[in-house]
Formats: structure tokens, C-alpha cells, sequence
């Protein structure tokens, strides 16, 4: 498994290590305040069946989304993927299907049902925690993690 499941809320255009990409994003998220995200039904991806997904509906998740995506390409000039300019479908990766598990895909997703994945729950999101993908290892590694401790 190249990651746990986890919310993306952007993608890594425009993202480094690089403290001039770390202090925007700290200045946003220390603006952030903690925000509600409720988990929906078990889903896939039209144009890719392999990727196990929960629903997520969240106005906080879409405010930060938004804000992430403006900022970072405004001071970066980064062209941004264009799913986050418009498109993103916002979800909890649960999993990536390999091409031989592809074909027992519905079993799979009954057994994640069955063994009670926390479907139409709602939690409270209090961290943003950036991560980037170690090609050679083929995992994703934490790079920061940032409190949403802002009033909005």
C-alpha cells in the first residue's frame, strides 16, 4: 500500500519542501479554523474503477481547497492539475485496486461493507499534513504538519 487512506485536498503542483512554499501555506492553514467532514457511501472512479473511495462533504473542506489552490498558483506560478481547478471530487482514498484484484472488485467492495467501514459519519478535521511521494520507495513521506487553528 503506497499510502494510508487519507482526504487529499490538493495536489502537488506548485508543492516543495521549500520553506517558500511551507509559509503561505502555514499563513492559510493558521487562518483555518477545525471544520466538519462528513464521510459518504463507498464509490469508485468513473475513469478508474481501481480506486476505492468514501464520499466526503464538506463547506470547510471546499473553502480550504479553494484557497490552497488560488494561493499556491498565484505566488508559485504553477500550473495547477485541472481537476483542481475545477473537477475535484473531494474523498477519502480507502485503497488502489492492483490489476489482478481489479476483477473481484465488487467482492472487495462488499467485504469493505461488511467489516464496517465508518460510511455517512462525520468527524472533525484539525490538522493539514503535507506529504510527498519517495519515488524510489514508492510511499509517500510526511514533509509538515500544520494545526487548523485559525477563526475561520
Amino acid at each position: 500500500m503506497r499510502s494510508s487512506p487519507h482526504l487529499s485536498i490538493k495536489g502537488g503542483a506548485g508543492l516543495s519542501e521549500d520553506p517558500a512554499c511551507l509559509d503561505p501555506l502555514s499563513e492559510i492553514v493558521s487562518d483555518t479554523a477545525p471544520f466538519e467532514v462528513r464521510l459518504g457511501n463507498l464509490a469508485v472512479f468513473p475513469d478508474d474503477e481501481r480506486v476505492l473511495y468514501l464520499e466526503v462533504e464538506s463547506p470547510g473542506w471546499m473553502r480550504l481547497h479553494r484557497t490552497l489552490v488560488d494561493t499556491i498558483a498565484q505566488r508559485t506560478g504553477a500550473q495547477m492539475h485541472p481537476l483542481e481547478e475545477a473537477g475535484w471530487i473531494p474523498h477519502v482514498t480507502l485503497l488502489r485496486l492492483t490489476a489482478e484484484a481489479l476483477e473481484q472488485r465488487e467482492e472487495i467492495l462488499a467485504a469493505a461493507i461488511r467489516t464496517g467501514v465508518p460510511v455517512n459519519t462525520a468527524y472533525t478535521a484539525r490538522i493539514l499534513r503535507m506529504e510527498c511521494l519517495h519515488h524510489r520507495a514508492d510511499r509517500w513521506k510526511p514533509v509538515h504538519t500544520f494545526g487548523l487553528t485559525g477563526p475561520r
